[in-house]
């Protein structure tokens, strides 16, 4: 703590985007105590925070090329993806602000039922979001825009690997007369615990790896009265039913799997396929495979892996891959000296025991697809339905009612239809059931998050 966070760019290792002081102690606790004097103007306002949160909105949209620019350098990005990122930023304010002020009206009915309870949500207090690096604003944002709404304050820590993004959010949070209610702190795992011990913290939100939302619980074990809320990522499994059409799966299925080089937690890692159809869907998944290879350069069809280090450990961990994973396509040799692109990966299960290895059953966040071949229906929806990281599935068949029946069985956090499983609506819930989270869903229900309903009761 209290150093210097440098990031460089997934593009060029040698090319330097940022070095930005990290916070400590000292700053962080200053920061604390200047949001608690904030906080009580700001929950009993509702007209306010619908202004600055606007506000907000306008900051993003005249930045814009600057945060596509930043997108691209620092996070990796495609100039695709980074469009596509920077204009979900300002569709989740309206979202959040509909959401969130129905959540917080600090005052009774227009005309109570005299003796009859009614609810009123109330702002929980301080909050600390901790964002990654995949989505390194639109995850972070996702969670600061409902806390806001609904009236509580917040600490935003960005992913250490993008801190310069992080800065230019807080930027965007000052000129939106925000800067009192929302303060950016930087850092990496050690500020992160640093937040945890906040006396102030009421809810703390994170987005991250399992290793992550373990260390967080581990934190805040003895503080029963903080809500922890976690979204940690998913082994996500699509189902290819006899009557699909093959050639539009295919599609779907890499763009779910290669799309941002894999770097999404609702990303596809396995597709079930019925035996018979099995070489016809890997030849279109292998001519798939050649579209989404990419090409170096920022408007190509996907980008690279957050670093090099996380390419060489990609690289690494599937030249080990076990017997009862065969590599189909998609080549392990290092692409550059420079830049952290990697191929995408095409593999086939060829043996029962492999389904327990951690390429097949954990996630891995790189692009990597694998081909499991079933043979029993019911047998492999069971499967599919045991997957311990149950975030997002998908289902491809032209029956409807194939797959509602099929979606009554995959306990997953969403499951869609003839789409791929990356990719969730901000006016829906979003969270994973099993090891992908706790149970505590953002998108549309953050602010429930944030807020605590309470019941009052009058006297008839």
């Amino acid at each position: 703590m209290g150093g210097v966070l440098t990031s460089v760019s997934p593009w060029h290792a040698s090319e330097r985007i940022a070095s930005i002081a990290e916070d400590d102690e000292q700053s962080v606790a200053k920061a604390s105590a200047r949001l608690l004097l904030a906080a009580p103007a700001w929950a009993a306002d509702a007209r306010a925070r619908a202004d600055r949160l606007l506000q907000l909105g306008k900051a993003l949209h005249d930045r814009r090329a600057e945060l596509i620019d930043l997108l691209v350098r620092e996070a990796g990005k495609v100039v695709a993806d980074a469009e596509q990122e920077a204009e979900a930023l300002q569709r989740k304010i309206a979202i959040s602000l509909a959401a969130g002020l129905a959540r917080t009206p600090l005052h009774p009915p227009e005309r109570p039922t005299p003796g009859e309870p009614y609810c009123v949500w109330r702002p929980r207090g301080q909050a600390v979001v901790l964002g990654p690096f995949n989505f390194p604003l639109h995850l972070l944002h996702g969670l600061v825009v409902p806390a806001l709404a609904v009236g509580a304050t917040v600490l935003a820590k960005p992913s250490e690997r993008c801190p310069a993004l992080g800065e230019l959010y807080r930027r965007c949070l000052q000129a939106a007369g925000l800067g009192e209610v929302c303060a950016v702190v930087q850092g990496g795992p050690a500020v992160a615990q640093l937040l945890t011990r906040l006396p102030a913290l009421t809810t703390l939100a994170a987005v991250g790896g399992r290793a992550t939302g373990e260390a967080l619980s581990r934190a805040l074990a003895g503080r029963p009265e903080v809500l922890l809320a976690l979204e940690l990522g998913g082994v996500n499994h699509a189902l290819v039913l006899s009557d699909a059409d093959l050639a539009s799966a295919a599609q779907a299925l890499a763009e779910g799997a290669w799309r941002m080089a894999g770097q999404r937690c609702t990303a596809t890692r396995v597709v079930h396929v019925p035996a018979r159809l099995q070489a016809e869907l890997i030849a279109l998944l292998s001519a798939e495979q050649r579209r989404w290879r990419p090409d170096g350069t920022p408007q190509g069809p996907s980008g690279p892996l957050i670093s090099r280090t996380a390419s060489a450990r990609m690289r690494a961990s599937y030249a080990a891959a076990p017997t009862g994973l065969a590599l189909i396509a998609g080549e392990l040799t290092e692409r550059s000296a420079e830049c952290a692109c990697v191929e995408p990966l095409l593999l086939e299960l060829r043996g029962a025991e492999a389904r327990a290895h951690p390429l097949y059953a954990q996630e891995q966040f790189a692009p990597a697809l694998i081909v499991d071949a079933y043979e029993q229906h019911d047998e492999c929806l069971a499967r599919m339905a045991a997957n311990p990281y149950r975030l997002a599935s998908a289902v491809y068949t032209a029956s409807l009612e194939r797959f509602r029946s099929c979606a009554e069985r995959l306990p997953y956090g969403q499951v869609n239809h003839n789409r791929p499983t990356a990719g969730a609506r901000s006016d829906q819930p979003f969270g994973g059931l099993g090891l992908s989270g706790n149970g505590r869903p953002a998108g549309v229900a953050a602010g429930a998050l944030f807020a605590d309903e309470a019941v009052v009761w009058p006297s008839a």
